[in-house]
């Protein structure tokens, strides 16, 4: 068969990826397409690879040519085409397409006649996949027949890889990629929207575009600072500026200004942000390109920009570099421009504070840019009335009290002049301050409440369909603002309840693109009924609306996303003045179908079918009939027939209404459904059902946006019935403490091995119980109904709403920190150990020798989230918290192994211990070149660094290192570490014993630790770090099980999950309260550059080094303090074969490095004999003595 598809892909050094990418295009259920290949001289196997796909499969054809970049290689996809081909798109050979995704997108070509379609796109990382969010455009409903100057935010949609283009509209406007450069897709892409008749938006994911991680170097776009990047971009941006130009008419015009808008505020933009990152000859040719494009467009365009972006524009423009340093780095630390002037209010930066700017006063106006904020919070239906509530201020405005501003809402019928107001009520929000990550402005009264009366919509006394919209105007310092109420994302106000108003009617609240609108309509037909008969929904009901004879009815099923639309005949009865009326749906039409030997993070978990009767007269003539679920019928699952394919039994197809009410069909990986959820019996309730096979499955909770798994018990029922109960005060962490805070989602896990976890729904029946709130163990829990039906359940913070946040935390250092100054210091001690994370490491070993000696000191400990249990005789402090702020003024004596924030203030008599944690191999403090996290540390360790009084050393190897990368000229005692005195213990055998007992381990079993250090360059977001295991673990457990158990050790800094752990031969230990415990029960430790190698030569037990990625980490994220490549104490291992081998001949290993060893702990252990908490304790009441 021709092909109707032609997908080019470019190779070049791809081979871990490839097999994947090509997988998933073989996998299409659009099977008219050929894959050309284009070997771009791909230096390692891609090619092999790509030889073996097309040797098995004729639709692929591998082409081959000499090295010249993307643009080249998708050029030269171009001239083999195959003749009969009538669309074209371009894959990333790193990147996968989901099954439907090319059907989804010609089906609509072939529908609309547009010149291209361009899919939704989700990036993929590891495990996880995600909506880009610069492309967020795409998502929502499918849109046939569109355009860039119909619908603006397709600007951003400038990738070639998400898109299907009609050959002849490429050909017939000769695109071309450029060759030699970066940013490729733009001049492309950007010309097609302007120069299409028409665009089809298909809202389903149909492209996930990876993100490297691990070995692999990032891709050519995840690379900021390349002074190339910025040049390559701007020659982009102004290809198509240029273009746009050259466009007559004034449609041209505005076309031209919107673009070069969004350059400013996104492509360039990702360039100038990283500008304090970049080295002189980056910062150099940013200047010198970003001009470029400046000199090109009109200066007003800067000009009309928001106040900060448009000084950091103005700034680049007069090529004042430190000042747009300076900016850059406070707009990092979150730094709020402050306001002044009464009606045109002007901005001042403080990290401009004193700069020689020479920019004109109007270039500082900020008040056309004080945007109104008006999110909806909750809509409910109190006594037949809707009552609506939300938050509404101005930005940079203060709303301290109650009368700082007045609000009204605005009900304005659409087509219609008839307006309603109606004074809202004004309410307390603290929240709304403490969520607004800024410092500087007070929006505590943003609160409104308003109570409608449907009554009032009615015309004559008599309801009529209408569409009303909802706005709100503020009045607050001078300033009047209106703005529609609006919502987004999954919160439960972006999807309220509709609600009868009489037999025939009914009102259906409904945020659409944003919006709040008040929707009264009729109800023309009802649905009865839907049931399973053999492979087909059955679905029954009765039309409300008198049809003619010669109407033929029928019921119109849309997918929502990929704009496939089916049509299905409908039986019509009409008896007793009734018309009732039945249908029929294959199973196989709706379904969802999972298909095997794709990766599954690249399919669909959902596919949602929107219905509606149509009824067509002879003469094609239409009318629409909205399908209304009757009340009390609550939403159906149905589990799919084998016949659908092997992966048939992980899906379902679900009949919901949701809150709309309207019926919808719900492909869908199979779910859980909650019908019931209630707080008693001391915890929180659910009750509900899932499929039977299910039975016997664990419930568990897991937390959004890290690795960790909570299960609790499941009582099974009849009939896949089932009911938990839980109290969250009590799930989290190694004890009995709170699960920790952040949003939690609900799992069932199957028993099956390899079958994945099933999520849960809530069923529209039970919608009404939620939100579900409790309180438990003086924590606020939440379980809320998200995105409509999606049960999560939100652990609030420990700290009250007049504690968290950027602006209370800075109102508690001036209100509670500060005026402590001037009371006396208490004899207590506060001890901080990981930040509030554990109670361990030195300062547990100093509070536990005070303990020893009797001493009558009051001891604090600081903890972070409820995440510790302390022992009797310390009290808790929350961090953060009110008394967090009390303890670090009034305590005598502080003592720390990490970091204290920047503005704290040694008092007279008052000493800070900072114990450190851990000697160094790892460069560390003012000593690391390059930072891959906060770039602001060294400057904050700075000030940090002034106010310790003892900085202790754990051996005189490392004295010199600390106080370098410290800069610190204090005093260093030299008394080892105190928390290695627990390793001198005499009953380090009952320990072992205990360490065993607790986590569980086989008896006669050598025990392996393996303690890796994080890596800065490799993280899901700021301070989640990844786990990226090389053990092979098979092979490991093949070789070693036996008599060998392995621990795993995350670091604190790492979030996923430790692979295989639970397999009887690999255990998580992350959550052991103290890992001096485990090194004491272990017999082999493994690490890589993390410290545990220093503490753990104390044992004198035997060492190996997983330095898989040495060459990377030594010289390019942290560097070494010492020559670890010969002076390590264990051997240096690149790879889990060696490792496994190494520890099958442990002892002649040992006896190899031996010397080595000898010479390391001599020059690592000199100091620590297990007193050394004593010598700093009696070095820290010295200090606090002497004033």
């Amino acid at each position: 068969m021709a092909p109707r598809l032609s997908v080019i892909v470019p190779i070049y050094d791809v081979e871990r990826y490839l097999p994947a990418c090509l997988d998933s295009l073989a996998a299409q259920t659009f099977r008219d397409f050929e894959v050309l290949m284009v070997d771009d001289g791909s230096p390692d196997g891609s090619a092999a690879i790509a030889e073996e796909y097309a040797s098995r499969d004729p639709r692929f054809k591998l082409i081959r040519k000499e090295n010249g970049g993307l643009g080249a290689a998708r050029n030269t996809g171009m001239t083999h085409l195959a003749p009969e081909s009538e669309f074209l798109t371009f894959v990333d050979s790193d990147d996968l397409i989901p099954p439907d995704a090319y059907r989804l997108m010609v089906g609509s070509l072939d529908e609309s006649d547009s010149d291209f379609a361009t899919g939704n796109v989700y990036h993929l990382k590891g495990e996880k996949s995600w909506q880009v969010p610069l492309m967020r455009m795409l998502a929502g409903e499918a849109r046939l027949g569109t355009h860039i100057s119909r619908y603006a935010k397709l600007v951003a949609d400038r990738i070639a890889c998400n898109k299907v283009f009609r050959r002849t509209f490429w050909e017939k406007h000769g695109f071309a990629f450029p060759e030699g450069r970066l940013y490729e897709d733009t001049p492309v892409t950007m010309r097609a929207h302007y120069l299409a008749e028409s665009v089809d938006v298909i809202s389903e994911p149909c492209y996930y575009w990876r993100l490297r991680e691990g070995e692999s170097a990032p891709s050519i776009t995840q690379r900021r600072t390349d002074p190339a990047g910025v040049r390559d971009r701007v020659t982009s941006v102004m290809e198509i500026s240029a273009f746009l130009a050259e466009q007559p008419g004034e449609t041209y015009a505005r076309l031209k200004r919107e673009y070069d808008t969004r350059v400013l505020r996104d492509d360039l933009r990702l360039f100038l942000n990283v500008v304090p990152d970049g080295d002189e000859e980056y910062r150099a040719e940013f200047l010198r390109s970003a001009n470029r494009f400046l000199d090109s467009i009109d200066p007003k365009v800067v000009m009309d920009l928001p106040a900060e972006l448009r000084v950091q524009w103005l700034l680049v423009r007069k090529h004042q570099m430190e000042e747009l340093i300076a900016l850059l780095a406070g707009q990092r630390r979150k730094e709020t421009p402050e306001v002044s002037g009464l009606v045109r209010k002007y901005a001042s930066f403080p990290s401009l504070e004193g700069a020689d700017l020479h920019l004109p006063k109007g270039a500082l106006r900020i008040d056309q840019h004080l945007n109104m904020r008006a999110p909806l919070q909750e809509v409910s239906w109190s006594g037949g009335k809707l009552v609506l509530s939300g938050n509404a201020w101005i930005d940079k405005i203060d709303l301290p009290t109650r009368k700082a501003s007045v609000k009204v809402l605005q009900l304005r019928k659409d087509r219609s002049r008839r307006r309603i107001l109606l004074p809202a009520r004004n309410l307390s929000r603290p929240e709304v301050t403490t969520d607004s990550g800024q410092d500087r402005y007070n929006y505590e009264w943003a609160g409104w409440e308003v109570t409608i009366d449907p009554a009032r919509l009615r015309k004559g006394g008599e309801w009529q369909e209408a569409v009303w919209h909802v706005g709100l105007g503020i009045f607050a310092s001078g300033l009047v603002r209106r703005h529609a109420v609006h919502s987004s994302g999954g919160a439960a106000c972006n999807f309220p309840p509709y609600h009868w108003l009489s037999p025939d009617f009914r009102m259906l609240p409904a945020v659409e693109r944003g919006a709040l609108k008040l929707r009264i309509e009729k109800v023309r037909a009802l649905i009865t009924g839907r049931t399973l008969e053999g492979d087909r929904i059955k679905v029954t009901g009765e039309i409300r609306e008198p049809l003619a004879t010669d109407e033929q009815v029928v019921l119109r099923v849309k997918n929502q996303k990929g704009a496939e639309t089916l049509d299905y005949p409908v039986t019509v009865e009409r008896t007793g003045g009734r018309q009732t009326f039945s249908v029929e749906v294959p199973v196989a039409d709706v379904a969802l179908i999972f298909h095997e030997g794709v990766d599954e993070k690249a399919q669909p978990e959902k596919r949602t079918w929107s219905t509606v009767l149509v009824a067509t007269d002879a003469h094609g003539k239409e009318r629409r009939f909205g399908t209304v679920m009757q009340e009390g019928l609550s939403d159906a699952e149905f589990a799919l027939p084998t016949s659908l394919g092997t992966q048939s039994h992980l899906v379902e197809l679900a009949v919901v209404a949701g809150h709309t009410g309207f019926l919808k069909f719900s492909g869908r990986t199979r779910r859980a459904v909650i019908d019931s959820a209630a707080v008693r019996d001391g915890g929180i309730v659910l009750t509900g059902h899932a499929d039977p096979r299910l039975s016997g499955s664990r419930f568990l909770l897991k937390p959004r946006n890290r690795y960790e798994e909570r299960f609790v018990e499941t009582r099974w029922l009849d009939g896949g019935r089932f009911e938990v109960s839980f109290d969250p005060s009590r799930l989290g962490g190694a004890g009995d403490v709170p699960l920790r805070a952040g949003r939690w989602n609900l799992f069932l896990r199957p028993d099956e091995e390899g079958v994945p976890d099933v999520a849960f729904v809530t069923d529209r029946l039970a919608s009404d119980s939620f939100p579900v709130q409790a309180e438990f163990g003086d924590r606020r829990y939440w379980l809320e109904n998200r995105w409509g039906d999606f049960p999560q359940l939100n652990a609030r913070s420990e700290l009250s709403d007049l504690e968290r946040g950027p602006y209370r935390q800075k109102e508690l250092r001036r209100t509670v920190y500060e005026p402590l100054f001037q009371q006396p210091l208490k004899d207590q001690v506060f001890y901080l150990s990981y930040n509030g994370k554990q109670f361990s490491d030195s300062p547990r070993a100093m509070y536990e020798e005070l303990v020893r000696r009797g001493s009558d000191l009051k001891h604090l400990w600081a903890v972070r989230d409820g995440q510790v249990n302390l022992p009797d005789g310390l009290e808790k402090v929350r961090m953060w918290g009110k008394e967090w702020y009390e303890a670090l003024a009034s305590s005598r004596y502080i003592v720390t192994n990490g970091h204290l924030p920047d503005w704290i203030v040694r008092r007279p008599g008052q000493s800070i211990v900072q114990t450190w944690h851990g000697t160094m191999l790892k460069k560390i403090g003012h000593d690391i070149d390059t930072l891959h996290f906060d770039r602001r540390y060294q400057e904050k360790l700075a000030l940090e660094a002034k106010q310790w009084s003892l900085l202790v050393s754990s051996n005189r190897f490392s004295t010199p290192i600390l106080k370098r990368a410290f800069s610190y000229d204090g005093e260093i005692q030299e008394a080892g570490y105190p928390r290695n005195d627990y390793l001198y213990s005499a009953d380090r055998d009952a320990i072992t014993a205990r360490v065993k007992k607790t986590l569980g381990l086989p008896e006669g079993k050598k025990v392996v630790l393996y303690a890796p250090t994080w890596r800065d360059d490799q993280s899901h977001s700021a301070g989640q770090y990844l786990f990226d295991l090389r053990i092979d673990l098979e092979d490991a457990q093949r070789r070693l099980g036996d008599d060998h158990v392995l621990l795993i050790r995350r670091h604190s800094n790492v979030v996923d999950a430790v692979p295989g752990a639970g397999n009887g031969f690999v255990w998580d230990a992350s959550e052991y309260p103290d890992i001096v415990d485990l090194y004491i029960a272990a017999d082999i430790m493994i690490t890589d550059y993390s410290s545990v190698m220093f503490d753990y030569a104390h044992l004198k037990r035997p060492m190996l080094f997983f330095t898989y990625d040495l060459e990377h980490y030594r010289d390019t994220l942290r560097g070494f303090y010492f020559d670890f490549e010969q002076d390590s104490p264990g051997p240096l291992i690149d790879n889990s074969k060696e490792l496994v081998d190494a520890i099958r001949d442990i002892d002649r290993v040992q006896e190899k490095y031996q010397e080595r060893f000898d010479r390391f702990h001599h020059l690592f252990c000199d100091l620590d004999d297990g007193n050394a908490s004593a010598r700093v304790l009696d070095r820290m009441i010295e200090q606090a003595r002497e004033g």
